[in-house]
């Protein structure tokens, strides 16, 4: 399982240079590193439950890609 706050700082900054993630995937990639939760997300990123989960979906599998 792909846990963001279980990554090192050299891990998390190889991911944000490489990646090539949206702002909305990095906006979630810096929250969930934050540990919050993806409610906690959407009502920050003002969107719905719905859309965070799709976002969510998206940047794991571009994370994955290059890990």
């Amino acid at each position: 399982m792909l846990r963001i706050p279980d990554f090192v700082k050299s891990e998390i900054d190889f991911i944000k240079e490489n990646a090539n993630m949206t702002p909305r995937e990095e906006q979630l990639f810096s929250l969930r590193n934050k540990e919050y939760s993806l409610e906690e997300c959407a009502e920050y990123m003002n969107c719905s439950i719905s859309t965070v989960n799709r976002v969510n979906k998206s940047m794991k599998k571009k994370i994955l890609r290059i890990l």
